[in-house]
C-alpha cells in the first residue's frame, strides 16, 4: 500500500491531493542576532533565609518575574521568624496583584500580577495554609 492509498483512506478520497509550491511562501531570514523589545521575565528561585530577604522577593515580584521561594533554611532556624517572614511576603504579592501558592512543605511560588496560579478560589487560602501546617509538624518532630 503507498502512501497515496493511505491517504485516500483517511480522507476519504483515492486521491492525494497536495499543495502546491506556489502556495508556499519563503520566508526572509536574517543573519542577524535577534532583538527583543523588552526587558525578559524570568523564573528567579530564592532562599529565605531571613526577613531580609523578604526585600529580595518583592522586588523581583515587582519587575515581573516569578519566584519560587525556598523556605527551609528560615523554616530549621525559626518557625516565628518563618510565620512573620510568610505573612509579610503573601501580604506584599497580593496588595500588588500577584498570586502566591505552596507548591512543596518547603517551597512556595509567587506570580507578578500578569500571571496567575491556576486553582479553585475557595482553596487558595486552605492550601497555602496546610503548606504551612504540613511544615510546622515536620519541624516539631
Amino acid at each position: 500500500m503507498s502512501f497515496k492509498d493511505i491517504i485516500g483512506k483517511i480522507t476519504g478520497g483515492s486521491e492525494f491531493k497536495g499543495t502546491a509550491v506556489e502556495d508556499y511562501v519563503e520566508l526572509e531570514i536574517s543573519d542577524e542576532e535577534p532583538q527583543f523589545t523588552g526587558p525578559g521575565k524570568f523564573v528567579k528561585v530564592c532562599k529565605l533565609k531571613g526577613f531580609a530577604d523578604v526585600d529580595v522577593t518583592a522586588r523581583e515580584l515587582s519587575e515581573g518575574n516569578i519566584v519560587i521561594l525556598d523556605i527551609k533554611p528560615l523554616a530549621e532556624r525559626s518557625m516565628n521568624e518563618l510565620k512573620h517572614a510568610v505573612d509579610e511576603i503573601k501580604d506584599i504579592c497580593v496588595s500588588m496583584g500577584g498570586d502566591i501558592a505552596g507548591l512543596s512543605e518547603y517551597h512556595l511560588i509567587m506570580t507578578p500580577p500578569n500571571i496567575k496560579i491556576e486553582r479553585s478560589t475557595e482553596s487558595r487560602v486552605q492550601d497555602f495554609e496546610d503548606t504551612m501546617e504540613r511544615v510546622r509538624k515536620r519541624l516539631s518532630k
